[in-house]
């Protein structure tokens, strides 16, 4: 059980986590938002630059949030090590 107690110990990682993952569902969501041509970018429309811009925001959000969850003091999501040997 020392995993539950690590957990409950870091709220605020989780927290940065779930904002990370649900922060461009949000955004993609509001379309109405960026639904506009201007300002152009390269001779692209908003609409266009602006979703694409999102895409790899959202790819770094993801590697974020998973490195967050990986830096849990080197044990696997049992509470095992983290070595084949399972020393």
């Amino acid at each position: 059980m020392p995993h539950k107690a690590a957990q409950s110990t870091r709220p605020l990682v989780r927290v940065v986590v779930a904002v990370l993952l649900i922060a461009p569902f949000v955004i993609y969501l509001a379309v109405p938002s960026y639904a506009k041509i201007k300002p152009r970018l390269a001779g692209f429309p908003f609409f266009y630059w602006w979703q694409l811009l999102w895409v790899i925001l959202t790819a770094a959000f993801i590697g974020i949030a998973y490195a967050l969850t990986r830096s849990g003091g080197g044990r696997t999501p049992a509470g095992g090590p983290t070595d084949e040997k399972g020393e």
